[in-house]
C-alpha cells in the first residue's frame, strides 16, 4: 500500500489506525518511525493480550538492552543481493562525490566475506581491512570462488589510501554511541526471522533528534534489509504456513534503495507486505518512483502538491482530475484498491481513527 499526502492532510491517522487493527487481530508487523512521535504513542497503547509479543526497539533509551547484527544468519542464495542493498545504503548517505569503483568493489567484497562467517559484526567490517591474520582465518569460510580471489590476487596491490574511505566512514557511525550499542556491545541479539515468524509487534523508533539523520537512516535500512532477508528464508516454509506480516514504513524515501522496491513484488509471495507514506513524489529518484508505483498495489491519496496531483490524475484517470487532488479536505483521501491482482475503479472515502475501532459495533 502507497500513501502519498502533504504534512497534516491525515497520513499519520491512517498509519496508527492500520497498524492498531493488526495489532487488535494478532497480525505481526514492524513500524520504522523517525520523528519518534507515533511509535512511542503505539508503545503506550499495545492492546493488553499482544504486549508480550512487542518488541520495542527504542533507540531514544540510554538502557536499551537489544542488539542487531545485520550480517547474522543471511542465506547464502541472497547475500549478494542483501550486499547490494547494504552498498546503495551507504551510497545514497555518502553521496556520489565520495562514492568510487574502487571503493564500491572493497565494499562488497567486505560485506560478502563477512557474511559468509559463523560469527561477524559489523565492526568487523574495519578489522578485515586492516588485520591480516583476521582476513586469513575469514578466508576459509569464503563460499564464493570470486571474493576468495580478491583477498588472494588483488586486496594485496590496495594502497592504504586505498581503504582509507571505508575505514573512515564505517568508523564514523560506529563512533555514535547508540549505533555501536545496538550493532556491536548489546549481546541480547533480536531475531528478525523469529519476529516475523512469529507474528510479533516490533517498533522501531529512530528519531532524528537522538540518533542523527544519517545513523536514523543507516539503521533503518539495515533493519528493514534484515526483514527482507528473513522474508525470502520463507521460501523453505511450505505457501499454507506463511502468516502475513505487514512493515510500514513512514517518510519512508528515507530508507528505500532501488534492490529494496524491486523486492516488494518478491516478497509479497511470502506473504510480506508494505505500506510506504511520504509527502511528495520528488523526494523519490525517477527509478525508485517509477519502481514503486508498478510494484504497489494499492494507492492512498490525501492533498498533494500540484505537480503530484499532474502525475496521479494519470494513475486515477479518468475519475479524478489534478484539481481534485489538491482540493481534498484533510482526513479525505482518494484511492484505487488490488483485488485479487486487478485494480479497482477509483473512488473517494473518509478515514476512520484507531478510537473507532475500539467502539462497539452493531
Amino acid at each position: 500500500m502507497y500513501l502519498l499526502g502533504k504534512t497534516g492532510s491525515g497520513k499519520t491517522n491512517v498509519l496508527e489506525t492500520l497498524i492498531y487493527q493488526d495489532m487488535l487481530h494478532n497480525k505481526g508487523l514492524g513500524f520504522f518511525d523517525v520523528s519518534g512521535d507515533l511509535v512511542k504513542k503505539l508503545s503506550e497503547n499495545i492492546p493488553k493480550h499482544q504486549k508480550n509479543d512487542c518488541i520495542y526497539l527504542d533507540t531514544s533509551n540510554p538502557n536499551l538492552k537489544w542488539g542487531y547484527n545485520p550480517l547474522r544468519k543471511v542465506s547464502y542464495p541472497h547475500r549478494h543481493l542483501i550486499a547490494s542493498h547494504i552498498i546503495e545504503t551507504f551510497q545514497k548517505l555518502w553521496g556520489q562525490q565520495a562514492w568510487g569503483v574502487k571503493l564500491e568493489h572493497i565494499l562488497r567484497n567486505t560485506i560478502l566475506t563477512l557474511l559468509d562467517q559463523p560469527k561477524a559484526t559489523f565492526s568487523d567490517m574495519t578489522r578485515l581491512l586492516v588485520d591480516e591474520n583476521y582476513r586469513f582465518q575469514c578466508q576459509k569460510y569464503i563460499v564464493a570462488k570470486e571474493v576468495q580471489a580478491f583477498w588472494t590476487h588483488q586486496f594485496p596491490k590496495f594502497s592504504k589510501t586505498d581503504v582509507l574511505p571505508v575505514l573512515n566512514k564505517v568508523g564514523s557511525f560506529l563512533a555514535i554511541p547508540m549505533i555501536k550499542k545496538i550493532l556491536v556491545d548489546n549481546t541480547n541479539q533480536l531475531s528478525i526471522q523469529s519476529i516475523i515468524d512469529h507474528e510479533k509487534i516490533f517498533l522501531v523508533n529512530l528519531s532524528k533528534g537522538t540518533l542523527g539523520v544519517d545513523a536514523a537512516h543507516l539503521l533503518g535500512s539495515l533493519l528493514l534489509n534484515s526483514l527482507s532477508a528473513a522474508g525470502f528464508h520463507r521460501s523453505l516454509i511450505n505457501e499454507q504456513d506463511r502468516k502475513p506480516f505487514f512493515i510500514y514504513l513512514d517518510e519512508f524515501q528515507n530508507f528505500t534503495t532501488l534492490s529494496l522496491v524491486n523486492m516488494f513484488s518478491e516478497l509479497r509471495k511470502f506473504k510480506i507486505g508494505f505500506i510506504v507514506a511520504h509527502q511528495y513524489l520528488n523526494q523519490l529518484p525517477i527509478k525508485i518512483k517509477e519502481a514503486v508505483l508498478g510494484n504497489i498495489g494499492t494507492i492512498v491519496c490525501f492533498r498533494i502538491s500540484y505537480a503530484d496531483a499532474k502525475y496521479m490524475a494519470q494513475e486515477f484517470y479518468p475519475v479524478f482530475s489534478a484539481n481534485d487532488f489538491i482540493a481534498l479536505e484533510n482526513f479525505h483521501i482518494y484511492l484505487k484498491l488490488m483485488i485479487n491482482g486487478k485494480p479497482s475503479k477509483p473512488f473517494s472515502a473518509k478515514t476512520i481513527t484507531k478510537n473507532w475501532l475500539e467502539k462497539p459495533k452493531g
